[in-house]
């Protein structure tokens, strides 16, 4: 269970990153400066559940209750990619085949979330951070290689799997990320830190191979 609902649900932040290609001369600059609330990232270069399959034990080394939050946000967000979508500035999205959950995808997330909340910071960059300093390394570090699509979403204080997915999908760059057939795995992570900033920290890693 998510505890300090009051203190949390005060403080709630939202980060995303725009899907690009690793083939892009202006890749580097492709990070949406979207401001304190929300920002989205999304690179293009790169073992499976589907939602159906998710597993929510923990994998022996995470909170079987975080986990089985983690497999809630996976099939609301393909319950999303069902439907269509209109993501104000980023175009209307038809519906998307489902994601289907990737291991190192997951990994990488949920050590994101985790080190957000220990080191008291919410961005995309993570400096100096245990698993690298951004998103391709934090992926590459896991274990997930050969990429061709990448992309992010992070979101902080949000007390439960429908209002993390409700406050991306109401944010352009965020619901785009979500939106995009160009992928087609993700990792979700979320981790639950006492007296950090924001309390709850919740992460979507998109990729392609």
């Amino acid at each position: 269970m998510i505890a300090n609902a009051t203190r949390a649900a005060a403080l709630l932040a939202l980060l995303s990153a725009a899907a690009c290609s690793a083939d892009d001369p202006d890749f580097d600059r492709i990070l949406d400066e979207g401001g304190g609330d929300s920002d989205s990232d999304s690179d293009s270069d790169s073992d499976s559940d589907s939602d159906g399959d998710c597993d929510d034990d923990g994998d022996g080394y995470w909170d079987p209750e975080w986990a089985a939050l983690e497999c809630q946000i996976l099939a609301l967000t393909n319950e999303r990619r069902a439907q269509s979508a209109d993501c104000g500035v980023e175009g209307h999205f038809d519906p998307a085949p489902p994601l289907v959950m990737e291991p190192h995808l997951r990994e990488a997330a949920r050590y994101h979330s985790l080190d957000m909340g220990e080191r008291g910071y919410f961005a995309h960059e993570s400096p100096g951070g245990p698993n690298g300093n951004d998103l391709q390394q934090r992926v590459a570090s896991a274990g997930y290689t050969g990429w061709t699509y990448l992309g992010e979403n992070i979101a902080a204080g949000q007390m439960t799997p429908e209002q993390a997915v409700q406050g991306w999908m109401e944010s352009d760059g965020h619901c785009a990320n979500i939106m995009r057939a160009q992928y087609n795995e993700i990792g979700v992570g979320f981790a639950q830190v006492a007296g950090s900033p924001y309390g709850t920290y919740w992460t979507q890693d998109f990729g392609r191979r």
